[in-house]
């Protein structure tokens, strides 16, 4: 499959499939656009609209909302010190990579889950087993090692909690109203610079139908 084939339903790839890892999968809404330089996921999920600049490192990474917007030289899943360089064994080379025995692996290290309309800045880390809240902003090269709340500002290394975007009562409204499911078309035709606004104009809008397409190393399926 082509990558012009791609871009004719709104998907856009700086890679071919045969990049995807081997035993990976990916699931990608309409819309998207991913130019990652490292490709090291199981299973991904990117939702319509996100997309993730060049340089990025998509890792221990399950699921990216709608919506998001992801900078240049991000990293996402990196590993964790214990994990890939354990600092309780004899040396921190990772001789078990190559080990007649395998160290097995920690099953408490979940990919990272990326809520809808997140905000990641250049160069930030999120690590391993982290979830980031739906609506939240990740500055320019934090480290981030916890989760993080959704509407949530963070930054410093590690990240740290800065501010919210939003009010809790006004953010909670935001949440339950679940925006992301509109199509973008009707989203662009609203107040999005008055959040008041918006949330009473939203009731009357449709869902999105977003086509959403299959890939593996060696196959792909559209799904309408």
């Amino acid at each position: 499959m082509s990558k012009s084939w791609l871009r004719r339903i709104g998907i856009k790839l700086s890679f071919g499939i045969d990049s995807i890892p081997r035993n990976g999968r990916m699931v990608l809404e309409e819309g998207t656009s991913i130019h990652a330089r490292i490709m090291k996921f199981r299973e991904l999920s990117v939702g319509a609209k996100t997309y993730i600049r060049s340089g990025s490192e998509l890792l221990n990474v399950r699921e990216i909302g709608r919506f998001c917007s992801i900078s240049n030289n991000v990293v996402i899943g990196q590993s964790k010190g214990e994990h890939g360089h354990p600092m309780s064994w004899v040396s921190t080379y990772p001789f078990q990579l190559e080990a007649a025995v395998p160290a097995a692996p920690d099953p408490s290290l979940q990919g990272v889950r990326i809520g809808h309309d997140v905000w990641i800045g250049r160069e930030a880390m999120i690590m391993e087993g982290v979830n980031i809240g739906t609506g939240a902003v990740v500055a320019g090269r934090s480290v981030v090692t916890r989760d993080v709340p959704e509407y949530a500002v963070v930054a410093g290394i590690p990240a740290r909690l800065i501010r919210y975007r939003h009010p809790p009562q006004l953010a909670a409204r935001l949440l339950a109203s679940c925006w992301w499911e509109i199509h973008e078309a009707d989203l662009k035709k609203m107040p999005m610079n008055d959040p008041e606004d918006f949330l009473e104009r939203i009731k009357v809008q449709r869902s999105a139908r977003y086509r959403t397409c299959i890939l593996t190393k060696s196959s792909w399926r559209l799904v309408e």
